[in-house]
């Protein structure tokens, strides 16, 4: 072989090298709304992107059904015992180089269990007890479930550090101005690997097309990829005391109607069932009053409308629009984190809340989590039989009778005045066509573990 046939060669090896390492360097912006704070509180679409940059999960479920996870060397569950093994992966630290433990994983499981979540009541109907024996977290069931790991996929359920200033995810804040961008940077001892980039900016503003944003579906731009993740957010308004008179509950709801129809804050669309009107077994007809008997109504009504803090982008258009109107509504918003502690201690009969759903989870489980999630302390004995009553046909798989449960209890919902469905948003990832290994996982959240410039 002649000299000039072995440096070709050579130089073939080194392209192939290069063409298949990634690039490491560059920072990408991502527009998402505006966090309350660092403490994980995944209540909106939005919110549940931001923290999954900042949190990792447990597992990852992937669409075609494949489970990863970036903490567990391995992990068995045995049918006889009815007990799931987990076995840490030796040497993995949390953002501050301290060792993740089993004792972090039964804080972050004992964590997500107490939420007031549907996804929560669901896995602890499963859950019999959990315990640490050194690097193992020993999950003992209530009763046989092979597809335990599966259920602990959940966008919700992440690694918890037991402080709200050290992270377990593949980045961690460096700098926030609010109302503009934080300045995320690589965890270091991220458990999965360091992530291709030098720094994430997520942005707030209407900043010119970044990087990567959430929108609604359909547009047409041939810079960006869209990505459908299946998601969409509900906004209801909902009355957790009952001590509101008929006319009054109706006068706020045809108010905010108007309100998101005529300003329609961030492409919001009308509401017209419980969940979305795809598969929704009836559609809901809401009585409705005129502007001049809203205002008649309202004007002195001296309300207060609870608003979380994940839904803070209403701020400015609605207090416009209230102006418009002449109504004197006062606003109050309460972190996310604090929402169900703040009730239990102040009288709040006028609450706007938000629930995202993902198209994949079957309508029975939908309405659980508004029942569940969404009546707070009027949640009783009537709402318990309705719970067990779609449990009891949804093992049935009998689609029509499931319907007509779902048609019934929509109506008992609404009639019974405890929430009215207001508007809906859905969701498209843009992505730069220039940017690489994003994906979705199975519940439509964004990976970006794999990610770079190019």
């Amino acid at each position: 072989m002649s000299n000039r046939t072995r440096l070709a060669l050579v130089l073939l090896a080194v392209s192939f090298i290069f063409a298949i390492k990634p690039y490491y360097g560059g920072e990408i912006r991502v527009r998402l709304n505006e966090p309350a704070d660092f403490s994980f509180a995944p209540s909106s679409y939005s919110n549940l992107v931001f923290y999954s940059l900042i949190y990792e999960n447990l597992f990852y479920l992937k669409p075609d059904g494949d489970i990863e996870t970036h903490l567990f060397e391995e992990y068995r569950y045995d049918r006889t015992t009815r007990i799931l093994e987990l076995r840490l992966k030796d040497n993995i630290c949390l953002s501050n180089g301290k060792s993740i433990t089993a004792k972090h994983i039964k804080l972050s499981i004992d964590l997500f269990l107490d939420l007031n979540l549907g996804t929560s009541r669901k896995l602890r109907q499963v859950i019999k007890n959990i315990r640490v024996e050194g690097s193992r977290v020993l999950i003992e069931l209530i009763h046989d479930d092979p597809d335990i790991v599966s259920a602990l996929t959940l966008p919700e359920l992440v690694l918890a550090s037991g402080s709200d200033q050290v992270f377990s995810g593949i980045f961690y804040p460096e700098e926030w101005v609010k109302g503009q961008y934080i300045i995320l940077k690589p965890n270091p001892f991220y458990p999965g690997g360091r992530s291709y980039l030098d720094s994430l900016r997520v942005v707030f503003y209407d900043y010119y097309y970044p990087d990567v944003f959430l929108s609604s579906p359909g547009l047409k731009n041939e810079k960006f990829v869209e990505l459908n993740a299946g998601v969409y957010q509900n906004i209801y308004l909902v009355f957790p005391e009952g001590k509101v008179g008929s006319n009054t509950r109706v006068a706020l709801h045809s108010l905010l109607k108007d309100f998101f129809k005529s300003e329609n804050p961030q492409n919001l669309v009308e509401l017209k069932a419980l969940t979305s009107e795809e598969e929704s077994p009836t559609s809901l007809e809401i009585q409705q009053f005129s502007q001049s008997r809203v205002w008649s109504i309202l004007r002195y009504s001296q309300i207060k409308l609870y608003i979380p803090s994940s839904l803070n982008y209403l701020e400015a258009p609605l207090m416009k629009f209230l102006e418009k109107r002449r109504l004197s509504i006062e606003i109050i918003y309460v972190s996310d984190n604090q929402l169900v502690n703040f009730m239990n201690s102040t009288s709040v009969k006028y609450l706007l809340m938000s629930r995202t759903f993902n198209r994949r989870v079957p309508i029975a489980e939908k309405i659980k989590i508004i029942l569940k999630e969404m009546s707070f302390t009027r949640f009783d004995e009537s709402h318990l039989k309705l719970l067990n009553q779609l449990d009891e046909v949804d093992n049935l798989k009998n689609e029509e009778l499931l319907m007509d449960l779902a048609a019934r209890i929509e109506g008992i919902i609404i009639n019974d005045g405890y929430l009215l469905p207001l508007c809906q948003r859905r969701f498209s990832l843009y992505i730069k066509t220039d940017l690489k290994g994003i994906e979705l996982d199975y519940y439509g959240k964004p990976l970006f573990h794999k990610v770079r410039t190019r």
